[in-house]
This record gives structure tokens, C-alpha cells and sequence, in this order.
């Protein structure tokens, strides 16, 4: 099977999969943005052992699923802010750990990548519960806007990348990213933002507009960083469980950028 059609059965059932859980309910899509979260910090971390690093990653992957949680729940439940402050010590647990390793010599750069995984996938996909409660009750169609607006970047960036690109982007980072690529995603996330304001009139067309290339612009810097890890690393892919796309981590590393960006903009517009 080629890898453009693996890719295009696999984006299939994922992405109807992951639209149909955010549709059908709020647990639906907390449940399915708490497991991306883990599945891409997990293979963040598989990347640190590769490198022959040792993350704390029970304590990564239960703080992440902790702070995910809990504002899902400040959203859903009203649940009372004074419960976040175990958040505070729950991560002053990650400085206890290097009293037990062996290796002290590897014990700040431990520390050190087990935090800044939690910081670079846990806290943005956290933000998704912020976006999906704006309005004071749980809607979903920012948040499938998003999703449509970054996946249409990635597809976009793909084809006009194979087919017109010439001239790199950030050569030493990813030699297969063109200035070309970035203009076909940026274009196609436009074009999806006109048909989703056709769809959902939450907000302006020209507020669509700002939010595609919010989410496209960021969303390739956040594809180029998750690129540039990789490099450092000499892998490819961050894994490979999903068929022509690598892992979790290679098809959702646009968002991790992007959605700090796309919160701030969303709750100053409305």
C-alpha cells in the first residue's frame, strides 16, 4: 500500500472518529483530547530515552492528565478553584526524583526534559477545555474549527509542498518544508475558514479569517520545532503507530504551538 493512501485511510478514520466523540458530548471530547495528550507525551518522552535521557514520566503523564482534568472539570462541574492548588505540589513532586537515581550527573537534564514536556504538550492541550467552554457552556464548533483549520494547513502545506516547492523554508530544521508548502496550507486553512463560517456563525467571517492564519502560521512554526527535536535526535518519526503519519506527536505537533495563540485570540475577540 503507498504511503499517500495509508495516509488518507488513516486521516479518514481518525478524523471521523475524533469529530464524532467531540460532537456527541463534552466526555466524549474530553476523553479523546486526554488521550492525544498522553499518547503525544508518552512519545515525547520515547524520544528523550532514545537520546538516552531518563523523564519522569509517570509523574509527567499524571500531572498532564491532573491539570487536563481538573480544568475540564472547573468548566463541566464548577468545580471550585481552591482544588488547583495541589497543581503547585503535585509538580514540586518532579525535584524529589533525582534524590533516587543513581545517575546524579543526569539529574538536571532529567528534571529538566521531564518538565519541559509537561510545559510543551500537557499545558497547550490542556487550553482546548478553555476554547470549548468560552461561552460559559460546553460548544464544539471552535474546537472542530481548529482542528479543521490546522489539519487543512497540514494538508495544504503536503500537496502544495510535493507539487510546487522550490525554495526552503527552515533547510537546517527540516529540509523538506518550502515557503510554497506554508503558502498551500495557509491558503487551504483559508478556504476552509470561509466554509466553516458558512457552518458556524459564532464568530465573523474576518474573525475565521484571523483565526486560520493564527492557526496556520503557528501551526507550521509548531510542525518546524517538533522537527527540529526530531533532528536532534536523527529519527524520522516520533513513532509509528499510526500508518503514514508516524505518531501521535508528528500529527498533532501543529497544535501544540498554535493553541496558545488561538485561546488568547478567541477569548479577546469574544
Amino acid at each position: 500500500m503507498s504511503n499517500l493512501l495509508q495516509r488518507i485511510i488513516t486521516a479518514f478514520i481518525g478524523v471521523a472518529g475524533i469529530i464524532a466523540a467531540i460532537a456527541y458530548s463534552p466526555y466524549g471530547f474530553a476523553i479523546v483530547f486526554a488521550l492525544l495528550m498522553l499518547a503525544c507525551l508518552k512519545e515525547f518522552y520515547g524520544l528523550a530515552k532514545k537520546d538516552g535521557k531518563s523523564p519522569y514520566e509517570i509523574w509527567g503523564l499524571g500531572l498532564a492528565l491532573a491539570l487536563f482534568s481538573g480544568l475540564f472539570a472547573f468548566y463541566q462541574f464548577n468545580l471550585s478553584a481552591e482544588y488547583f492548588w495541589f497543581l503547585p505540589a503535585l509538580f514540586a513532586i518532579a525535584f524529589i526524583y533525582p534524590l533516587q537515581t543513581i545517575k546524579t550527573s543526569h539529574a538536571i537534564n532529567c528534571l529538566a526534559i521531564s518538565i519541559l514536556g509537561f510545559v510543551y504538550i500537557a499545558f497547550p492541550f490542556s487550553l482546548v477545555n478553555a476554547i470549548a467552554y468560552i461561552e460559559g457552556a460546553y460548544a464544539y464548533p471552535l474546537v472542530l474549527g481548529i482542528l479543521f483549520l490546522q489539519w487543512a494547513t497540514d494538508t495544504g502545506a503536503f500537496f502544495a509542498g510535493r507539487s510546487l516547492g522550490k525554495r526552503k523554508l527552515f533547510e537546517k530544521v527540516s529540509p523538506n518544508k518550502t515557503w510554497e508548502g506554508a503558502m498551500g496550507g495557509l491558503a487551504l486553512a483559508l478556504v476552509i475558514a470561509y466554509c466553516l463560517h458558512q457552518l458556524f456563525a459564532i464568530i465573523s467571517l474576518y474573525e475565521w479569517f484571523g483565526l486560520a492564519l493564527i492557526t496556520a502560521v503557528f501551526g507550521i512554526l509548531g510542525d518546524l520545532v517538533e522537527s527540529l527535536f526530531k533532528r536532534t535526535l536523527a529519527i524520522k518519526d516520533s513513532g509509528r503507530i499510526l500508518p503514514g503519519h508516524g505518531g501521535f506527536l508528528d500529527r498533532f505537533d501543529g497544535l501544540l504551538l498554535s493553541l496558545p495563540f488561538t485561546t488568547a485570540y478567541l477569548h479577546f475577540i469574544l
